[in-house]
């Protein structure tokens, strides 16, 4: 099989395209940066790659040309108020663009990467696939559902395209570093936020492993959760140390005035030019997490997610190698 991924330069992208190449199919690569591509895949044999954005009509043509299969990954990431029109026009002609020509050339076999924003509705308590579409919270929200909305449109049994949903990415081997990563570099170097809510982790690999199977037509159902494991801010400090063997310092801090640090940051950055961590969309999530339930990937595909103590160990573990974390924050892991 031979399939086109965009976003094989980030993370969830390379991760996928790795697991395809591993199993014997080939990739056509959609990148921005040739010169990124080949850092990052080095000797991996990538069939082929096209220089070019996910809304550039020729360039996604000529990238799927001889697919069997797409995988759409790339999107414009940022919680930041100020970005919420670039990100919201950028990710909805992307998937436009990718999805749209893919079904228009004829391949049938599709995965677009979407995201648990597209389903996040603080009034649940649990998400599933059947989940009617979220509110939106900021441009990245308001973009994953719109694209969600487009996606779903086609979705029809005359074509298997399926959207998966990932939860926090967290794992080894990223091209760069994610806002996850940062979050675990952060609780090891400085401190754990002792918030209401949690978050569910999920790993990449596993990720990788669901869209092969889907590609190779193993997936029944067109739409599958990813949400991994559940920790809570609460229980990251005793976590982190049963790994490790240190004790991470943990700061309580009030949900509703983190949410009211974000709204004012959003404010303040644009007025400053200066980046932050913090955003009001990011805390919402962070603050207001609604269970994903994964029940259908785990029954369907007969899966099982990696041991949430495995993802965390590699991740911390290449973090210290890629000197993102030094010996003392690494704790026991560094040997």
């Amino acid at each position: 099989m031979r399939v086109m991924i965009t976003g094989a330069t980030g993370f969830v992208g390379y991760h996928t395209a790795c697991e395809l190449i591993e199993a014997g199919h080939d990739v056509s690569l959609l990148v921005r940066s040739a010169a990124k591509m080949r850092r990052v895949f080095g000797d991996l044999p990538v069939a082929s790659y096209t220089e070019a954005d996910m809304t550039d009509e020729e360039g996604v043509r000529q990238a799927m040309f001889g697919c069997d299969g797409v995988v759409h990954v790339a999107a414009l990431v940022s919680t930041h108020a100020a970005d919420r029109k670039k990100v919201l026009e950028t990710n909805v002609a992307g998937v436009r663009n990718v999805i749209g020509q893919a079904l228009a050339l004829g391949i049938d076999n599709i995965i677009h990467v979407s995201s648990v924003t597209a389903l996040y509705d603080p009034q649940l308590t649990v998400l599933t696939e059947d989940s009617a579409l979220g509110s939106g919270e900021g441009g990245y929200g308001e973009s994953k559902v719109a694209c969600e909305r487009y996606v779903r449109s086609l979705q029809g049994p005359d074509n298997r395209l399926t959207i998966t949903y990932p939860a926090t990415v967290l794992g080894p081997d990223s091209p760069e570093m994610t806002e996850a990563h940062t979050g675990v570099q952060t609780y090891l170097r400085a401190f754990v936020p002792m918030m209401s809510s949690g978050t569910q982790y999920i790993d990449v690999r596993d990720i990788a492993r669901v869209h092969r199977l889907i590609l190779e037509g193993v997936a029944p159902s067109n739409r599958y959760v990813l949400g991994g494991h559940y920790l809570s801010w609460r229980e990251h400090p005793g976590f982190l140390r049963q790994l490790t063997g240190r004790r991470p310092l943990a700061i309580p801090l009030n949900g509703s005035l983190m949410r009211l640090a974000g709204r004012v940051a959003d404010r303040v950055v644009p007025i400053l030019g200066k980046d932050t961590p913090l955003t009001a969309e990011g805390l919402t999530y962070a603050t207001g997490w609604i269970l994903m339930d994964n029940s259908r990937v785990l029954r369907e595909l007969d899966f099982e997610f990696r041991p949430l103590e495995v993802t965390f160990k590699d991740t911390i573990r290449w973090l210290h190698g890629a000197g993102e974390l030094n010996a003392r924050e690494t704790g026991l892991l560094a040997s």
